[in-house]
């Protein structure tokens, strides 16, 4: 048994070796796929918030073309009044 040991004892080596090869190499891959599932929850959340930008700019576009939404963009935007309405104006006072 000895003799057969002394004989073969590179096979032993090698198996040593190819274990210790291994498990470094799945280490790293388990850290890779972590950082890869790390990335698609980024992903996904900027996919996400993305949407909704999307989803607003489509209702804001929609809304461009009612008319309501046109007199209270210029009432606040250009601070214009429309025929029959009173225009208030507010003065800040010193302080």
């Amino acid at each position: 048994m000895k003799s057969q040991l002394l004989q073969f004892w590179w096979v032993l080596a090698f198996a040593i070796v190819a274990f210790g090869a291994y498990e470094q190499a799945s280490h790293t891959v388990v850290k890779a796929i972590h950082k890869l599932e790390a990335k698609v929850t980024d992903l996904e959340a900027a996919i996400s918030t993305t949407e909704k930008k999307q989803e607003m700019f489509q209702l804001q576009a929609a809304s461009l073309s009612d008319p309501a939404w046109i007199e209270l963009s210029l009432m606040k935007g250009l601070g214009l009044v429309p025929e029959g309405y009173t225009k208030i104006y507010f003065e800040k006072e010193p302080e």
